[in-house]
């Protein structure tokens, strides 16, 4: 993949085909996350990962491998919070 598609893939998968399912997730100071499942013209789906804050954008795309991927280290991170951090007394 050439530099210009590595630099313009995400925006065009950000505003073109269709939106499946979208979540967004307010975090700290204003940012918003957004979890988008997009399904291009030739059927095929990736999930995009949005971040929002002061007016700029930040766009990441992932296969559906990818974001497999993802959702593992995300489980294994809440795995280790369950048994390491002490809940709030």
């Amino acid at each position: 993949m050439g530099l210009f598609s590595t630099i313009f893939r995400p925006l065009k998968l950000a505003f073109t085909g269709t939106l499946v399912h979208q979540m967004d997730t307010p975090i700290s100071n204003g940012l918003t996350l957004s979890l988008r499942l997009k399904r291009d013209g030739h059927g095929k789906h990736h999930v995009l990962l949005a971040g929002f804050a002061g007016g700029e954008y930040q766009y990441y795309t992932l296969e559906l491998a990818e974001f497999a991927q993802f959702a593992s280290s995300v489980d294994a991170i809440e795995a280790s919070i369950a048994a390491n951090v002490l809940p709030p007394s």
